[in-house]
């Protein structure tokens, strides 16, 4: 009877590679908190760049081009945040069934629900209560473009519209892609003569497409984070003070670059290491058992190894949120 208790209460707690989740959602919120700590809030310079921006005389013809370029760029960068989550969040779904049944799909589906329903709750407070985050990446260019009187109400309320969708797919699709990742970790419960290698090879290449798919995410996040913001510089007929807002936009998409490259970093190199020591044990256990140097061999053949030419793909998806804020500024002058 007492063992079977054990096995029931065994089966109601959640699988320990939910445990994975933990470092990049520590990292966010580290990263959120020191973003929130940056401002000083005796010198709030939106307000003083909305009162410019109000001040600033009906344009003429040469800063309205200026102003639909960067609207435009803009754009094109607003449908990428639509379209990528929305393939990231079917990709994650499809790898999670794939990989967790029963027990394990429940407790998947229920941290899921309660990691979304958090992050969308810390997406309204930031919204309500106009922190760091909300002011010098939403507000900074919203509320001058409200300022300058050029728009009407309901071009407003599109662009109101449009950033919302993107927030809300920005709140929820890295929980679907941690949850993926952790899914690929949760190895069935099999004796050890029934282990395949080979099925520890599909999950870590499973593993590597969750990773670039999430960078490719976060790279268009940062991407659309530098055009946002470059759009409120675009309003500014001085040439000089347009440029350092622009810089306050690189700088601003810059730290996120690399918070999010060292969310990548906590998520795979844990992730394929542990996948790496399960391949091993496999490998140097049980009658098939291979020597050291057979071993290694076919760790590197496979993936599992931690050379250059193994990891070379995921160490430039790794470093790509951050060199992304560099290459949107190429972009922008393009």
């Amino acid at each position: 009877m007492i063992t079977t208790g054990l096995s029931n209460h065994k089966h109601l707690t959640p699988y320990p590679q939910l445990l994975f989740l933990l470092a990049p959602l520590l990292i966010y919120f580290a990263g959120s908190l020191l973003f929130e700590l940056s401002v000083d809030p005796a010198y709030p310079i939106v307000n003083k760049l909305m009162e410019v921006a109000k001040a600033v005389a009906a344009p003429d013809l040469k800063q309205v081009l200026i102003e639909i370029k960067a609207r435009y760029i803009w754009l094109a960068s607003a449908i990428l945040n639509i379209v990528i989550p929305a393939i990231a969040i079917i990709f994650s779904i499809t790898t999670i069934k794939s990989y967790l049944k029963g027990i394990k799909l429940t407790w998947t589906i229920i941290v899921g629900a309660i990691l979304c329903l958090g992050n969308l709750a810390f997406l309204h407070y930031n919204a309500q209560s106009e922190t760091a985050l909300y002011d010098l990446v939403y507000g900074f260019t919203y509320k001058m473009l409200v300022q300058s009187k050029l728009f009407s109400q309901i071009f407003l309320l599109h662009i109101h519209a449009i950033i919302l969708t993107i927030n809300i797919l920005a709140a929820i699709t890295p929980i679907f892609l941690l949850l993926a990742v952790c899914a690929t970790l949760a190895l069935p419960p099999l004796a050890p003569e029934n282990h395949d290698p080979m099925e520890l090879v599909f999950r870590m290449r499973r593993l590597k497409e969750v990773i670039n798919i999430a960078s490719a995410f976060l790279v268009f996040g940062v991407l659309h984070m530098n055009m946002w913001l470059n759009w409120s510089a675009s309003l500014f007929q001085d040439a000089a003070l347009s440029a350092k807002v622009s810089g306050a936009a690189w700088s601003i998409s810059t730290y996120w670059g690399v918070t999010f490259t060292l969310i990548l970093t906590v998520t795979y190199v844990p992730a394929s290491a542990y996948l790496q020591k399960k391949a091993r044990a496999e490998l140097t256990s049980g009658e098939m058992a291979k020597e050291l140097k057979e071993t290694e061999s076919w760790l590197h053949e496979h993936g599992f190894s931690f050379t250059l030419s193994n990891q070379l793909l995921q160490c430039i998806s790794i470093l790509a949120p951050f060199l992304a804020a560099p290459i949107s500024n190429a972009l922008k002058v393009i």
